[in-house]
């Protein structure tokens, strides 16, 4: 039995979060700045990425 009620995850809110922490980030950023910014947050995404499809794979393969 559950003793404290959990909240749902509010996708709008976690959103609105997002933006406006990032939003605070590159307040005062170059133009350029901004664009290695973003780039640099990209690189890392599809870095976090492969290296997950990479041990799915993995977990695949020895799982057979």
């Amino acid at each position: 039995m559950e003793t404290e009620s959990k909240e749902k995850f509010n996708a709008v809110r976690e959103s609105r979060k997002w933006k406006e922490a990032v939003g605070r980030k590159i307040a005062g950023m170059t133009d350029e700045e901004e664009v290695a910014f973003f780039n640099a947050a990209g690189e890392r995404y599809f870095a976090e990425r492969h290296e997950w499809e990479r041990k799915q794979a993995d977990a695949l393969v020895h799982a057979h």
